[in-house]
């Protein structure tokens, strides 16, 4: 039981410390050996938002996507729960997207596996619908 209340701490510093805008921290939360998959576990070109990071090295990457496609105007996480090492997630958004100045609202869910105090993988949900609605110029 106090490993799953650790590992719910984890995703719960993670989501302070991006909404902090604190990068290093959010990246610090990352496994070395990390899986992230964006809506769609498949490759990806450098700046494409949705698909499949491997590493640490690439979480950096897709940060900086993040960051290059929204400014987040509203970000909530409405519950975090866990068993052993596997923590959910979900919450509500509300992004402007940068190249179109469209809102982009969406439920999100997010799981999350801990291996070691970090993030080993991390699977993020959205309406991508909405996104590519809200990316038509």
């Amino acid at each position: 039981m106090e490993n799953t209340k650790q590992n719910i701490t984890i995703v719960q510093d993670y989501f302070k410390a991006f909404q902090q805008g604190n990068i290093n921290q959010v990246l610090d939360a990352f496994h070395n050996d990390c899986l992230i998959v964006s809506v769609r576990d498949e490759s990806r070109k450098k700046n494409q938002l949705h698909g499949t990071y491997r590493t640490k090295e690439s979480a950096k990457q897709f940060l900086q996507n993040i960051v290059d496609h929204f400014n987040t105007e509203e970000f909530i996480v409405d519950k975090i729960i866990a068993e052993n090492n596997v923590v959910f997630a979900n919450g509500k958004f509300r992004h402007k997207v940068k190249a179109t100045g469209k809102l982009f609202i969406s439920d999100w869910v997010q799981r999350s596996i801990i291996e070691n105090n970090k993030i080993k993988e991390y699977r993020f949900y959205e309406d991508s619908a909405a996104f590519v609605k809200a990316s038509m110029t």
